[in-house]
């Protein structure tokens, strides 16, 4: 790769359609294709542009580790270009890394000049502002590429007037999902969309007033982490756990963030527990993890407000759900970047026995499939 002095006018050229091209993939959800048009872009320029492409177009097929690593580098390697600092620090709030987030980007104010523009100064305080709020959400210009915060997805396929309630959770097999029962609209239509922008109608199929939860259908399955487990066991009152969701604000498609903890207490003996991890006020609905990154169950909201819930999927089959046995949907060709195996043999292997403990990275990449944002037209 070269600096761009050394570079004709006609490789630049060639370089900037690249680029186009490359978004114009990400935005139809074509991550593979992204991939391919920004790597040739990076072969001919060392540039932050393409970097932040990059990062993004990694985070779209659900590859947060991947996008994490790569977003470092740039970050560090082009001081002068801050968009990759914003990128970077909000990445690692949302996958539960708050206080570095925030060292991380007070550096980068104090490194950028006068020099580096305003707008670029501008774009590292609003992400800065964002993330001291405790509900960070994209908007304007943290929403133009390259350094874009947050995915795409196909905004048509949604009612105009549709709006997030808050967060559920995808279920094994990708087909039905969790999400609380006092979101569905009377209709039962709602529309569900994950991490990476992908988008599904879904309606109710089982109630579980008690537990002021719901099982809906998805249209079209979303894909589920192959690797991912199921608690069998609630966790310890007082052990780790992670709690994912999404901003319920507006209707544009986010990343969700990770809130790290320990679970709560059990409520007088009973099935019912303190949710335990402190969370900014907000909905709820997504999925919270034990330490072992295994799902354990549903956050969601007292009814008094005092402390939020933690309905368990234990307490939940007791209560008649069911779960599919066959093994996770895997991602699709559109987001995957893995072109070394077919899904279908990927699928019929038996996923590995979980470990004591499981990266928090890990766990938030698991996330971006399994957390799903709730969506009504009311």
């Amino acid at each position: 790769m070269r600096e761009s002095a050394t570079v004709s006018p006609a490789r630049l050229a060639e370089r900037a359609a690249l680029l186009k091209q490359g978004e114009a993939h990400l935005v139809k959800g074509d991550a593979k294709s992204a991939l391919m048009a920004f790597d040739r872009a990076a072969m001919i320029l060392h540039a932050a542009d393409t970097e932040n492409s990059l990062v993004r177009c990694y985070m779209q097929a659900g590859e947060y580790r991947r996008a994490l690593a790569f977003a470092a580098h740039t970050a560090a390697a082009h001081l002068d270009a801050t968009g990759g600092a914003a990128l970077y620090a909000w990445l690692l709030y949302a996958g539960g890394q708050p206080e570095v987030a925030q060292r991380m980007l007070s550096t980068a104010l104090e490194s950028a000049t006068d020099q580096s523009g305003l707008k670029t100064n501008a774009m590292l305080v609003a992400v800065q502002q964002q993330l001291r709020s405790g509900k960070p959400l994209a908007t304007d210009d943290l929403l133009k590429p390259p350094a874009r915060l947050a995915p795409y997805s196909d905004a048509q396929r949604l009612p105009e007037a549709a709006k997030i309630k808050g967060s559920a959770v995808l279920l094994p097999g990708g087909t039905f999902a969790l999400m609380p029962l006092a979101w569905l609209p009377a209709s039962g239509n709602v529309w569900l969309r994950n991490g990476l922008g992908q988008l599904s109608k879904a309606t109710t199929a089982q109630r579980f007033s008690s537990q002021g939860v719901a099982k809906v259908k998805l249209s079209t399955p979303l894909p589920f982490p192959p690797a991912q487990h199921i608690a069998n066991l609630d966790a310890f009152a007082g052990s780790a756990g992670f709690a994912v969701d999404y901003v319920a604000t507006g209707g544009n498609p986010a990343w969700p963030v990770l809130h790290t903890g320990f679970l709560g207490r059990f409520i007088a003996n009973g099935p019912d527990r303190q949710l335990g991890i402190d969370m900014p006020a907000g909905a709820r609905g997504g999925p919270v993890f034990d330490a072992a990154g295994q799902l354990t169950g549903i956050a969601l909201t007292a009814a008094n407000h005092t402390a939020d819930r933690l309905v368990s999927i234990t307490a939940l089959r007791s209560a008649g759900l069911k779960l599919v046995n066959s093994a996770p949907a895997e991602q699709s060709s559109a987001s995957s970047l893995n072109t070394s195996s077919s899904s279908s043999s990927a699928v019929k292997r038996p996923p590995a026995q979980p470990a004591a403990r499981t990266a928090v990275d890990q766990i938030y990449e698991n996330s971006l499939k399994i957390a799903l944002q709730v969506m009504t037209e009311k």
